[in-house]
């Protein structure tokens, strides 16, 4: 792809960082022979790992090295998408899948039939529902913890995001709290078990979030200090108690995002003048309906495509879109999380949608804040890499770079379109235009082979250096 973007990737010179022992063996079973000038590992195992985590300095048993891994070999979304969707639905049709995913698949492909008006209210409330802290209330935090000198006061509105975060997500930890109880019976004896399963029955599945007091004491005296004594009396050191500490901290979580805690603190931090400066006349009593009518929350009401489409993968990871198509639900199912990784740093969102009777699925990688090869004076710049298949076209890479109204555009096109290339320059041309945008350049090239996300945001890479951290 050439550089119009004045993309400087550190992975391009990362060979020389991580040198190869010099030393040489001809029993290739031996790994990290012994050098005197050197400090190696006493079990004779290397930190080296495959070629391309040495290449990039990484330890793949961290966390991050784990994710600068997969973001290599984890088969794209958009691939991924059109073979299940665009080409395969008739083929999963024929080969007899259950009526719910049945039922699931064609609600998910009638949502995706929309209209102009309806693709940008569509896009926006992806947008705001993929970025959660945004908003006035959300802005004010941040000025204040711009202002501030107190250690104290930040990390007191650290302590508060913490608990909306917690309070937020409650629907889905009391789920992962119940899917875990339910997993921890399966490894307990009959008799123990089946009192579980009739502590289960006792949880309140319709709490809303906030309401978390009464569900919270029951995990808290009842159910966990059952567990303890089960595992006290029968020794059971191995996946029950491992399954118990992941209940224990999702029962901490909980707990935390108790509404009426949360109003405490927020009243707490009231009386910091510096935080009061900001936030006065508003009252802790009113932190319920300002956190219920922020953007995130108004979007995630309405983005219901997102649930359908995890429940579509849900059924097809279990096998009921046929064991041939298992696979790659799964790779579907690892992509979506890989994207929504804490370790990527730049916004991620899916456009599968129906425009003018056209089929297309869409993924849009967006850096707001752009600073690489920026030139003194520059304003603020936004990268954009969208990748998307037209049905019966094929797959297209755009890297676009825009800021002060004027645009980079790399387009990568398939070989299908090959003809029409001036077409295609003079569309771009004419849409930029009405929208009062100019091109500073535009390139375009038959697709050799699809441009990666780490090619076109080297700040992934910004965290090789940090400690390493493994769960």
């Amino acid at each position: 792809m050439p550089n119009i973007l004045r993309v400087t990737t550190p992975s391009a010179g990362l060979d020389n960082n991580v040198k190869n022992n010099p030393l040489t063996t001809e029993e290739k079973q031996i790994q990290n022979p012994v050098d005197p000038s050197k400090v190696v590992r006493t079990d004779g195992r290397s930190d080296a790992g495959d070629q391309q985590q040495t290449r990039l300095g990484l330890n793949a048993r961290s966390n991050f090295g784990n994710f600068i891994q997969q973001i290599n070999e984890v088969p794209q979304l958009t691939e991924m998408f059109s073979t299940l969707f665009l080409q395969g639905m008739g083929n999963m049709v024929e080969a007899g899948i259950g009526p719910d995913l049945a039922e699931e698949i064609a609600r998910f492909m009638e949502m995706m039939k929309m209209t102009d008006t309806q693709l940008l209210d569509f896009l926006k409330d992806q947008t705001d529902g993929a970025v959660r802290y945004t908003g006035t209330f959300y802005d004010m935090l941040r000025e204040v913890m711009n202002e501030t000198q107190s250690v104290e006061l930040k990390a007191g509105i650290l302590d508060l995001l913490k608990q909306v975060n917690d309070m937020s997500s409650g629907p889905h930890l009391l789920e992962n709290i119940h899917a875990g109880l339910e997993n921890i019976s399966k490894y307990m004896m009959r008799s123990d078990r089946e009192v579980i399963q009739q502590l289960m029955g006792r949880l309140d599945m319709t709490a809303q979030p906030g309401d978390t007091a009464k569900n919270a004491a029951f995990l808290k005296n009842e159910v966990i200090p059952l567990l303890g004594e089960y595992v006290s009396k029968t020794r059971d050191f191995g996946v029950v108690r491992d399954l118990i500490g992941v209940l224990t901290l999702n029962t901490a979580r909980y707990e935390n995002g108790n509404m009426d805690k949360l109003i405490d603190n927020f009243g707490r931090l009231l009386n910091f003048q510096g935080f009061r400066a900001r936030f006065h006349g508003v009252l802790p009593e009113k932190l319920p309906q300002i956190l219920q009518h922020t953007s995130y929350a108004r979007a995630t009401k309405e983005n219901s495509w997102t649930e359908k489409f995890l429940d579509m993968v849900e059924y097809g990871v279990k096998g009921e879109a046929g064991l041939e198509n298992k696979q790659v639900f799964q790779n579907l199912m690892n992509a979506v999380l890989l994207n929504e990784s804490v370790y990527m740093p730049v916004l991620h969102l899916m456009l599968p949608i129906e425009l003018n009777g056209q089929t297309m699925f869409s993924e849009m990688w967006i850096d707001p804040d752009d600073e690489s090869g920026i030139s003194e004076g520059e304003g603020r710049r936004t990268k954009i890499l969208l990748k998307f298949d037209i049905k019966d076209l094929g797959f297209f890479d755009a890297v676009i770079l825009y800021g002060d109204e004027k645009m980079d555009m790399y387009l990568s096109y398939p070989e299908i379109l090959e003809d029409k290339e001036k077409e295609i320059q003079s569309a771009l041309g004419s849409i930029m235009a009405q929208n009062g945008i100019t091109f500073r350049s535009l390139v375009l090239e038959k697709a050799a082979e699809p441009v990666s996300i780490s090619q076109v945001f080297p700040k992934i890479f910004e965290r090789k250096n940090s400690v390493n951290v493994t769960i």
